[in-house]
């Protein structure tokens, strides 16, 4: 069963009700094809994978949704509990701890042309680069100086910028294509040049996972069968 969503404080909140006092407070984004916000239910693979896992640990849980880069904030300053999906990094993990991966996937670099540069060369940073807004690709770029990014809010948008001419590439999961593919969203040849793996996880914020030290492991094992 899917959760339910309703609106509040303009915003979408999944809530599965339970008789715990007091659930696990996850937060997400809407990610296709991963996390899918579609009218008043909130689905998608990473969303079946997690209510899966948390069935078979046996915790109660909800569900908020918040653009990416508000719910890292909010994981970080403690208002969630956990957030998923997100790629591991250095910097999250000074603030929370990632479970084992729910998904493995490539960052890749899509573009109507074939792209030879090298990841981190000069002609690469120059070229004009559409990113999600607030991702780990989005942080990661601004780091290692390039210099034309430009970040939304949606892949459908930078899918579109890429076809229009407006941008050189986009830099995205791989699996984000097919999701824009299957939606008939592309209607040119697009080259993919796969960058890097990237494992999609869950992160859970560390004073809640001191309070339920067995949790994480269960819900990696879990993992493994809900995959």
């Amino acid at each position: 069963m899917k959760p339910r969503l309703k609106f509040c404080c303009a915003l979408f909140v999944a809530c599965l009700f339970t008789a715990q006092a007091q659930p696990l407070r996850l937060v997400t984004h809407h990610l296709p094809p991963y996390q899918i916000v579609d009218g008043d239910a909130l689905s998608g693979r990473t969303v079946s994978i997690m209510q899966c896992a948390m069935t078979e640990v046996g915790v109660h849980y909800e569900v908020d949704v918040r653009p990416i880069g508000r719910a890292e904030k909010e994981l970080k300053e403690g208002k969630f509990d956990g957030l998923f999906i997100l790629n591991q990094t250095a910097e999250r993990d000074d603030f929370a701890k990632a479970s084992d991966p729910l998904v493995v996937t490539y960052r890749s670099l899509f573009s109507l042309q074939e792209v030879e540069f090298e990841t981190n060369s000069a002609e690469m940073k120059a070229m004009n680069i559409g990113v999600l807004h607030g991702s780990a690709m989005h942080k990661w770029m601004t780091k290692h100086q390039y210099t034309n990014v430009q970040s939304r809010y949606d892949y459908h948008i930078l899918f579109e910028l890429l076809q229009l001419g407006r941008l050189d590439a986009v830099m995205a999961p791989f699996d984000t294509y097919y999701v824009e593919l299957e939606h008939g969203h592309i209607t040119q040849e697009i080259a993919v040049k796969h960058l890097r793996e990237a494992n999609l996880s869950a992160y859970f914020n560390f004073n809640w996972l001191e309070k339920h030290p067995q949790f994480l492991p269960q819900f990696n094992t879990a993992l493994a069968a809900c995959r």
